[in-house]
């Protein structure tokens, strides 16, 4: 196989980059291969699903990841090869002081390597192992990938609700303070309370401006997780979100699942297989350094045509262990299973200690919007209240408004607790490293089981 160059031109690759597009043939395939209706393609619109499947496509992370895969597999097939034949021969001339019959001397010799242990099936074994790893540290940034989209979006919807929220305050500050200038105009108010008002409405404004402002870093930040530069990110729009959505998210854990959470999290998180997968490397590793305590036989026949005279021979061959260094490298094996075994089980106490964290960070935020809600719902409750009064001449609009603004701050302190609490439930299935609505499905199931034995 010839050697063919393929240098790096880094403008060429940064135009490619930026030239990553939604109508690429083979991104229209991927996606029917993975089972997206074909009707919904090109996308419409950007929802947790899209930015998930197309980031899985485009990001660069997960390019360098397949390619380091594809490099392991590759190693599979090198450790599957037997030892190669070897072949050698010489040539020589005498000066026949001897009375040699023919001047000339030449000799041909095969070397036929033997394993006397099975190591190439071993070998075999510790390259799928490492493939193994390399699987899933692949599953892994696909893994994070749909996890830092989902906190960006949820990010992005709260920065946008937090928007409508501000303006609403900066809309109802602007009355009162409208209502109050008219007020001291006529002797009515004084200065001082104009002065407070007029400086919270400076605050709302102000912060305002700054969530305005940044409504373009979150489409750039949820491109960047696309792996799709700006431009073609803002093609299609981003899907709003709904109360449905919000519902779909929430789970309520009991005790006994919060218990299932932890051994889910102790069985299948990527980094719990990975680890299991390098110390079953390691393990390959030290069966290897055994194995070759009995070294390898070549044997070598040869043919020798010698001055006249033809000589047949069959040689054998092997390595002889005179300084007895393979106790060493056996121990060195064993070492470093055991500090795979020793990290192993460091890795499932970390794990215990984030899912129990993580859950109960989950619980909390379940606990705050509920309160929230309720706080809201008590505000609503008096603004009905305050609405009849008004109504009835028991109080002027000044105070209606303040109402409002009241209603108005508790629906905000509601909106924060409730993106909170999907941000929580996002970290909980980050935790865990897959949907909890698998949980949902299994503890279903678990339940419908347990009715029906007998």
């Amino acid at each position: 196989m010839p050697y063919i160059a393929k240098p790096i031109n880094a403008a060429q690759s940064a135009t490619k980059l930026s030239k990553k597009s939604l109508s690429d043939p083979d991104f229209k395939t991927y996606l029917v291969k993975n089972g997206v209706d074909e009707a919904s393609i090109p996308f419409q619109s950007w929802d947790i699903d899209t930015l998930t499947h197309t980031a899985l496509f485009f990001h660069s992370d997960l390019a360098v990841a397949k390619e380091k895969l594809a490099l392991t597999e590759h190693s599979i097939q090198l450790a599957e090869m037997k030892p190669s034949v070897g072949v050698g021969g010489s040539i020589g001339r005498s000066d026949r002081a001897n009375g040699d019959i023919n001047p000339m001397a030449y000799s041909l010799q095969i070397d036929i390597p033997f394993e006397t242990t099975p190591k190439r099936a071993i070998k075999v074994e510790e390259a799928q192992q490492l493939a193994e790893i390399s699987r899933l540290d692949a599953a892994e940034i696909a893994w994070n990938l749909r996890n830092q989209i989902r906190l960006d979006l949820i990010n992005y919807h709260q920065h946008l609700r937090s928007i409508e929220v501000t303006q609403r305050e900066v809309d109802i500050y602007q009355q009162l303070n409208t209502m109050l200038q008219k007020r001291l105009t006529v002797g009515m108010e004084s200065g001082t309370n104009l002065s407070q008002y007029q400086l919270m409405l400076q605050k709302a404004q102000v912060q305002l401006r700054q969530l305005s402002g940044n409504t373009e870093y979150w489409v750039m930040k949820l491109a960047a997780d696309t792996g799709l530069s700006y431009a073609t990110f803002k093609s299609i729009p981003i899907t709003p979100i709904s109360n449905q959505e919000f519902k779909a998210e929430l789970l309520e854990i009991s005790t006994s699942q919060a218990d299932t959470l932890q051994t889910e999290a102790l069985i299948h998180r990527i980094d719990i297989r990975r680890a299991l997968a390098r110390y079953a490397a390691a393990e390959s590793r030290l069966k290897l350094e055994v194995a070759k305590q009995i070294p390898d036989i070549t044997l070598s026949p040869s043919y020798m045509f010698e001055f006249g005279d033809r000589i047949w021979s069959l040689g054998i061959g092997t390595l002889l262990n005179l300084l007895k260094q393979q106790p060493n490298f056996i121990k060195q094996a064993e070492l470093l299973r055991s500090i795979e075994g020793a990290q192993f089980e460091a890795l499932q106490e970390s794990v215990i200690m984030q899912t129990n964290a993580a859950h109960t960070q989950y619980r909390n935020a379940q606990l705050n919007y509920a309160a929230a809600k309720e706080s809201l719902s008590a505000q609503m409750k008096h603004a009905q209240q305050f609405n009849k009064q008004f109504d009835a001449g028991l109080i002027d609009r000044f105070q209606l408004t303040q109402m409002q603004l009241s209603l108005q701050l508790a629906e905000q302190a509601a909106n924060s607790a409730q993106f909170e609490m999907l941000r929580q439930h996002a970290l909980l299935e980050n935790t865990l490293q897959r949907p909890l609505t698998d949980l949902r499905s299994m503890t279903q199931l678990q339940s419908q089981a347990s009715t029906t034995t007998p």
